[in-house]
């Protein structure tokens, strides 16, 4: 879905700061379009963000609008997963497993904080323009999913629109505090598998069978698991 670290500063892992001008760009950028618009930011404002020289700057992005393109397109990860996973034929509860964790990874991991990118997509509708319409298509494909575990059985009988609303807000106050509390990106598994557990555990008809479910979201399904890559 539509949805990085507010806080400024290089990534770290494990302690050791890692260097990465691409995230650093995106970082400054996202930061500077909530700040102070879109159409107020210069490519130079966000090179002095960034640490680097606007020559710097062109290397990795060539405009402005590649570089929102870039901030939009990875708070679609767990959108993704879900229009491929909400048509599949797996079992309902490891799907909306993998779609959850995703949807709590992306958002920590994204260039700008949830509610910070939500008011910017207030303020600047035009720019910020596919933000809610992804939103909700997530959803909408959560319902899909949701509506299909009562259908078999795997869910207790819930409504979909109110328990996907209520999974979705408690990702989002999980990401909210990942960054509030400053937490390294070695413990982005066990934040996302702790949001996604909670919101199964809620819904299952047997819970007994979660750790089973669990495996088989590690496992992947159709391309997608539940696995953390490219953040360790």
């Amino acid at each position: 879905m539509t949805r990085a670290p507010s806080q400024g500063g290089r990534p770290r892992r494990s302690g050791i700061v890692v260097d990465d001008p691409r995230g650093d760009v995106l970082t400054a950028a996202a930061e500077l379009f909530a700040a102070k618009g879109f159409a107020a930011t210069r490519m130079g404002a966000i090179a002095a963000r960034a640490g680097m020289g606007q020559s710097s700057l062109y290397y990795w992005f060539k405009s402005k609008d590649e570089i929102l393109r870039e901030i939009m397109d990875q708070n679609r990860a767990s959108l993704q997963a879900a229009r491929v996973l909400s048509q599949h034929d797996s079992p309902a509860a490891v799907r909306l497993y993998i779609v959850l964790h995703r949807d709590v990874i992306q958002m920590c991991t994204a260039p700008l904080n949830f509610y910070d990118l939500e008011e910017a997509a207030k303020k600047q509708p035009d720019v910020f323009r596919d933000f809610q319409g992804d939103y909700d298509e997530l959803s909408a494909r959560l319902c899909s999913i949701i509506e299909e575990g009562v259908a078999s059985g795997e869910f207790i009988d819930v409504s979909p629109e109110e328990f996907a609303r209520t999974a979705l807000s408690l990702n989002e106050g999980t990401q909210y505090r990942f960054h509030a509390q400053g937490k390294s990106r070695d413990e982005l598994h066990g934040v996302a598998d702790a949001a996604a557990r909670t919101s199964l555990r809620a819904v299952m008809s047997d819970v007994g069978a979660l750790e089973s479910v669990q495996e088989a979201a590690r496992r992947g399904i159709a391309g997608f698991s539940s696995r953390v890559t490219g953040t360790e």
